[in-house]
């Protein structure tokens, strides 16, 4: 692995960069690749932000959101992929890994302990609560000093990943950051609404649904919902409609391990894992193919419903101890 001072002096050397995160972007993702263009810029790097799925509305107020462009749809003639959260060229979708895969120079920064370890630069710090910690980090490396702009879409990526500083990956250093970041005179309670109370119609409708589908083991340590395709179809909900529901079964009292599995196709499901102390749910979500951190990791799954959840189920007790 390399230091951010080597990827720092890396960067310097390209004229043209195309800056992408996962499918499916989440805060974090859409938070650093916007950070991230912004402080190319200051370096006199032309780049093109780049997302393999539609970004969600609810990040449409940041600086830079209307600047994103389809992974599909990006020009070649780059000389720099810097590719941000993402643990492998296969979470940039069936068009983006054979597009990146072909670039010369490839810059890799995750915090997701589960990550390959890709690229021609790779930086991965297990211990950041968001892949925003790093960039901001990576900027310090690089002399750049953070404005107004790259502050909002940083603290963007970290309150999301850390469950407005809930979660037990936010740390002394999570905190600090946010303070440098707060320090620019970046508006944090119009920033908080725009990420937290700015819910439309379908989205609320959604979650009265899911709740009403709340299902708990026998013994109370596990819980989950499931929303079928049809049910999205019917309410016309989009994936952003769902943000946010896979923290309601992990709230219960005596549940140790809540999930979200989420039928994106037909007989495939996205499951989301939450747990709270004792179960380390990267390796559960590494049983099927998928990854992510000790408290909050994802895969996806094919089969029928009652076979999806069957399996996930029989791996949570196992993970539980029987």
């Amino acid at each position: 692995m390399n230091s951010l001072q080597e990827i720092a002096g890396f960067l310097k050397k390209f004229k043209k960069a195309l800056i992408c995160g996962h499918a499916m972007p989440d805060g974090d993702s859409v938070g650093s690749v916007l950070a991230m263009r912004l402080i190319l810029s200051e370096i006199g790097v032309e780049s093109i932000a780049v997302t393999p799925d539609p970004v969600p509305a609810m990040y449409d107020f940041l600086p830079g959101a209307d600047k994103f462009v389809e992974l599909s749809q990006a020009p070649d003639d780059f000389d720099l992929a810097v590719i941000l959260d993402c643990t492998d060229l296969g979470r940039l979708g069936s068009d983006g890994g054979p597009k990146i895969a072909k670039a010369q120079n490839v810059v890799n920064i995750d915090h997701h302990v589960s990550n390959d370890g890709f690229g021609t630069y790779c930086y991965v710090d297990e211990k950041a609560a968001a892949t925003g910690e790093i960039i901001f980090n990576l900027a310090q490396a690089m002399g750049i000093k953070i404005n107004k702009d790259i502050a909002a879409n940083l603290y963007t990526s970290i309150v999301m990943d850390t469950g407005s500083f809930r979660f037990d990956n936010t740390t002394d250093a999570t905190h600090e950051i946010t303070a440098g970041l707060i320090r620019t005179g970046i508006n944090v309670s119009e920033i908080n609404r725009n990420l937290f109370e700015r819910k439309d119609e379908i989205q609320l409708r959604l979650l009265g649904y899911a709740l009403g589908q709340l299902k708990i083991t026998a013994e109370g340590r596990v819980a989950w919902i499931t929303i079928p395709l049809d049910v999205l179809h019917r309410m016309g909900a989009l994936d952003e409609h769902a943000d946010g529901i896979i923290n309601y079964p992990r709230l219960l009292n005596g549940v140790e391990i809540g999930m979200l599995f989420r039928e994106i196709n037909p007989g495939r499901f996205k499951v989301g894992f939450r747990s709270k102390q004792d179960v380390d749910v990267n390796k559960l979500a590494a049983r099927f193919g998928g990854g992510g951190h000790p408290r909050a990791a994802g895969c996806a799954i094919e089969g029928t419903q009652e076979e999806v959840e069957r399996r996930v189920l029989e791996a949570c007790i196992e993970e539980l101890g029987g």
